[in-house]
C-alpha cells in the first residue's frame, strides 16, 4: 500500500494530492457514468403509474359460536398481511388477465421476450445449457414483479394499489379492474366460507334431529315399560323411613314401660307388641322399595337427561343456521373503495433529473474510489515520504522533468541557464550542494558512483549535469563512464570510446593518452568505457583500479563514476569500494520501492559510505505540495515580468 495511506499522521493533503494526481481518472469515470445515465435515461420507455387507495376494515368471522372451534382475530397484523398477499395471489392475476385481455398487451409481450433472455437462449451460445433456467415467465409473475405494488399506510388500514404500464388510461383501467377483482373474490369466498358452514351446520341439524327423536323414543318406551307415570323422588322416600323409624323407637318405649306394669297376656301389652311388629314390616316394605326405585330413577335420569341435551344442541343449531341462511342473502365486503384510480399526468419513470443527478454522483464516488485503488497497486517512487519514510533512505534531491534545448551544450544534455530561471539546473546546484555538505569531513579529491535500478531511469543525464555543476563551482572534474557492458556516455557527448578505461586498467595505453580534456568544451574531463572487455567485474575489482583510481585523486577536485544498474550486473558493488557517496537515480513514477529494498539489503553494510538517492524527472505539476520543499527555481520571474 502507498505509504502516506498507512502512516500514522496522515494529512488531508495527501489524500487531495492523490485525487489532483488521479483527476484524469475521476473526470473519466464521471463523463463515462454520467453520459450512460444519460443515455438509459432517454432510452427508458416512458411508464406511468395509476393508484387508488383502498380501505381494509377488520372482520371476525364467526360461523359457529364456539369460540375454541374457531378463533380468529382480524386485528393482528397477520390478518392484514394475507389480505396484501391475496392481492398478488396468482388466481386473482390470471382473473384480471382474463377480464382486461393482458396476454395481448404489448409491454407485457416485450417485457416476457427480453432482449438478454432472447440472445441467451441462441442455440449458438449456451441455449442448450440455459434452456431449463430460461423458461418464459409467466404473465401473472411478470404483474407481480414489474406493474404491481401493493404499499399499505403506516398505522392506518389503507392500502395504497398501483399498476405501472406505458398507456396512463390502461394503468387506471388495469388498477381498478384489479381492485374490483379483489372485492368481489373476497365475498365469493366469504359467500363459500357461509355456504359451507351452512351445508355442515344443515347436516348436523339432521343428525341431531334423528338423534333427539331416538331419545324422546327410548325414554318414553322405558316409562311404559315400568308402568310409570309419576316417579317419587329417593328424597321422599329417606324421609318417610326415617319418620317410620321414629315412630318404631317410640313404640318400643311404650311396651319396655308397659312390660314393668302388665303382663305379657295384658290387652294393653299386646296391642304396642302388634303396632311394633306392623311398624317393622312396614319399613321392610318401604326399603325394598327404595332399592327398587334407586334403580329405576338412576335409568330413568340418565334416558331423560340425554333427551333434553339434544334438544337443547339442536335448538341452538336451528337458531344458529337460521341466522347464517339470513346473513348469507346480504352479504357485504370489508373491503371499500376510497379513491378510484385515474389516468396520471406525469409518467413516474425515468426520472430524468434524479437519474442525471445520481449517475453524476456515482461517477465521481467510483473515479475516487478507483484512484485511490489505483494509488494501492501503484508501488512505484512517486513522493518523498517513499524514499525518507517508507524505505529509510536518505533523499539528496529532486530532478525537475524539463525539455531539452537543442542549442545548449551537447544538445539540451545539460542543463544550464543562459539568463532564464531553469529548474534542472538549480536543482542540479542543489544536489551539488547537498553533496558537498555530506562530505565536507573528506579531505582532497571526493569521489561519487552514481547508479540506479534499472536501466534508462537517467543515470548518465544525472552524472552529466552534475559534472557540469561541479565545474561552474570552479572544482575539477573527471567523469568516468565504468558501464563497460553497454556504454552510452560517449554517444551522449559524441565522442568515440575505441579507448578508455578498459585500456588503461589492461595496460595498454596511459591515463593521459585516453582522457578528453574539456570534453566538448563543457569544462570536465571525460573518460570513456574504452574496448570491450569479456570479464569487466574482475577488470573494475583489479588492483589497477584502484591505483587508477588513486592517481586522479591527486589531479581533480571530483571524480564521477558512472556505473551499470545494480539490478543487473554485480560491478556496481565493487565499484562501491572506492566511492566516497553513492548517488541512486528513481524515476519518479517508474522506478518500484521492492528495487528500493533490494538496495538496502545489498547495501545496508556500508556504514562509512554516504548513500542517497535523487527523484528524477518528477512533473512540475507536483510541486503543489510535496516537491515546492525541495526548488523554488521561479522565484526570480515575477520580479521579470
Amino acid at each position: 500500500m502507498v505509504e502516506i495511506l498507512g502512516h500514522s499522521e496522515v494529512h488531508l493533503k495527501d489524500y487531495l494530492y492523490i485525487l489532483r494526481k488521479r483527476t484524469w481518472v475521476i473526470a473519466l469515470c464521471f463523463v463515462f457514468v454520467l453520459a450512460a445515465g444519460i443515455y438509459l435515461t432517454f432510452r427508458s420507455q416512458v411508464l406511468y403509474t395509476a393508484a387508488t387507495t383502498i380501505l381494509i376494515e377488520r372482520e371476525n368471522p364467526n360461523v359457529v359460536d364456539f369460540k375454541e372451534v374457531m378463533s380468529f382475530d382480524a386485528s393482528s397484523s397477520d390478518y392484514y398481511q394475507t389480505q396484501y398477499q391475496m392481492l398478488k395471489s396468482r388466481s386473482l392475476l390470471d382473473e384480471l388477465i382474463d377480464t382486461e385481455k393482458l396476454q395481448d398487451d404489448g409491454y407485457l409481450r416485450g417485457m416476457r421476450r427480453g432482449g438478454l433472455r432472447m440472445i441467451l437462449k441462441d442455440p449458438r451460445f449456451l441455449g442448450r445449457w440455459l434452456a431449463p433456467f430460461l423458461k418464459d415467465r409467466s404473465l401473472a409473475s411478470l404483474i407481480e414483479k414489474r406493474m404491481l405494488d401493493v404499499d399499505p399506510v403506516r398505522n392506518s388500514r389503507l392500502v395504497h394499489v398501483s399498476i405501472t404500464h406505458p398507456d396512463p388510461k390502461r394503468a387506471a383501467e388495469i388498477t381498478n379492474s384489479l381492485v374490483m377483482l379483489f372485492i368481489r373474490k373476497n365475498l365469493e369466498s366469504r359467500f363459500y366460507i357461509s355456504k359451507q358452514a351452512t351445508a355442515l351446520l344443515s347436516g348436523q341439524l339432521e343428525e341431531l334431529k334423528v338423534k333427539v327423536a331416538a331419545a324422546e323414543r327410548e325414554l318414553q318406551a322405558y316409562k311404559e315399560k315400568n308402568n310409570l307415570i309419576n316417579i317419587p323422588s329417593i328424597r321422599e322416600k329417606d324421609e318417610f323411613l326415617q319418620e317410620a323409624r321414629m315412630e318404631l323407637v317410640k313404640l318400643q318405649a311404650e311396651e319396655a314401660r308397659l312390660s314393668k306394669r302388665y303382663l305379657p297376656a295384658h290387652p294393653k301389652y299386646i296391642h304396642v307388641a302388634s303396632q311394633i311388629d306392623a311398624m317393622k314390616g312396614k319399613i321392610e316394605e318401604e326399603e325394598s322399595k327404595k332399592m327398587q326405585l334407586g334403580a329405576v330413577a338412576i335409568d330413568y335420569a340418565e334416558l331423560e337427561r340425554e333427551a333434553e341435551s339434544s334438544r337443547q344442541i339442536y335448538e341452538t343449531l336451528l337458531s344458529r343456521f337460521q341466522e347464517m341462511h339470513s346473513e348469507a342473502k346480504t352479504q357485504a365486503s370489508n373491503v371499500m373503495v376510497v379513491d378510484p384510480a385515474e389516468p396520471p399526468e406525469r409518467p413516474t419513470h425515468p426520472r430524468p433529473f434524479l437519474n442525471i443527478l445520481a449517475s453524476g454522483f456515482a461517477g465521481l464516488f467510483l473515479g475516487i474510489l478507483l484512484s485511490f485503488f489505483f494509488e494501492y497497486l501503484d508501488a512505484t517512487v512517486k513522493v518523498p515520504d517513499d524514499i525518507e519514510k517508507g524505505l529509510g533512505l536518505e533523499l539528496l534531491g529532486i530532478i525537475p522533468k524539463a525539455a531539452k534545448d537543442k542549442k545548449g551544450p551537447l544538445g539540451g544534455e545539460i542543463f544550464r541557464s543562459s539568463g532564464k530561471p531553469s529548474q534542472a539546473t538549480e536543482a542540479f546546484r542543489a544536489l551539488r550542494t547537498s553533496l558537498l555538505f555530506k562530505l565536507r569531513h573528506v579531505q582532497g579529491c571526493r569521489v561519487f558512483l552514481i547508479t540506479s535500478p534499472n536501466p534508462s531511469e537517467g543515470k548518465s543525464t544525472v552524472s552529466l549535469n552534475l559534472s557540469a555543476a561541479f565545474e561552474q563551482n570552479h572544482l575539477k572534474g573527471l567523469l568516468i563512464d565504468s558501464d563497460l557492458r553497454k556504454p552510452k556516455l560517449h554517444s551522449r557527448i559524441g565522442v568515440a570510446h575505441d579507448r578508455g578505461l578498459t585500456d588503461i586498467l589492461e595496460g595498454r595505453t596511459q591515463p593521459d593518452d585516453v582522457i578528453q580534456k574539456n570534453v566538448q568544451g563543457v569544462g570536465f574531463d571525460f573518460l570513456t568505457s574504452g574496448t570491450h572487455s569479456s570479464k569487466p567485474t574482475e577488470l573494475l575489482g583489479s588492483p589497477e583500479m584502484a591505483r587508477f583510481l588513486e592517481q586522479m585523486k591527486t589531479i581533480y577536485d571530483v571524480i564521477i563514476i558512472d556505473s551499470p544498474p545494480f539490478l543487473a550486473v554485480a560491478d556496481v558493488a565493487v565499484l562501491s569500494e572506492y566511492a566516497d557517496a553513492m548517488i541512486v537515480v528513481t524515476k519518479y513514477q517508474q522506478t518500484e520501492k521492492r528495487h528500493l529494498k533490494e538496495l538496502r539489503r545489498r547495501f545496508g553494510e556500508l556504514k562509512d559510505k554516504t548513500i542517497g538517492v535523487i527523484i528524477n524527472q518528477v512533473s512540475v505539476q507536483e510541486r503543489d505540495y510535496y516537491y515546492h520543499q525541495y526548488y523554488y527555481y521561479g522565484y526570480g520571474d515575477a520580479a521579470k515580468k
